[in-house]
């Protein structure tokens, strides 16, 4: 009977240490969110020239940034894929996520500028997400 309870205690560990290490793990391989990011109407006009660039930013739900995409000269609707090469925080990741995007030309991705174009999508999405399609549609004054 001990022995039986022993094995069972023993089980019980391993798999919560493997869930403890394995969950983050997990998460970082198999990240990968997709979609395509497009400009409002009204905002074509505001679309900076020559050399801008469009950073996409995944934060986890307690809003700090995990993974950053940066595109050079970006061509709207573009279509975009964040994987682990994406993540600058891999272990600050969430199984949900927030999303925006910003579209600047001074490459500061931390102090949006009077003239930067920005969106993000408004609810929560999966580490795991394909088919995303959200809009710049916001002129930061």
């Amino acid at each position: 009977m001990l022995k039986k309870i022993s094995r069972i205690i023993l089980l019980a560990g391993a798999g919560f240490l493997a869930w403890s290490f394995g969950y983050p793990a997990a998460l970082k391989y198999f990240f990968r969110v997709s979609g395509t990011v497009n400009i409002s109407e009204p905002l074509r006009a505001s679309l900076p020239g020559p050399n801008s660039m469009l950073f996409l930013v995944a934060l986890n739900e307690g809003g700090v940034p995990v993974a950053v995409k940066k595109v050079i000269n970006p061509v709207f609707p573009l279509r975009f894929e964040m994987t682990p090469s994406s993540l600058i925080m891999p272990d600050l990741l969430t199984r949900k996520l927030f999303l925006s995007a910003l579209v600047n030309t001074h490459g500061q991705l931390n102090s949006p500028r009077k003239g930067d174009l920005k969106g993000e999508v408004r609810a929560l999405v999966g580490f795991r997400t394909k088919g995303i399609t959200f809009t710049l549609d916001t002129v930061v004054k």
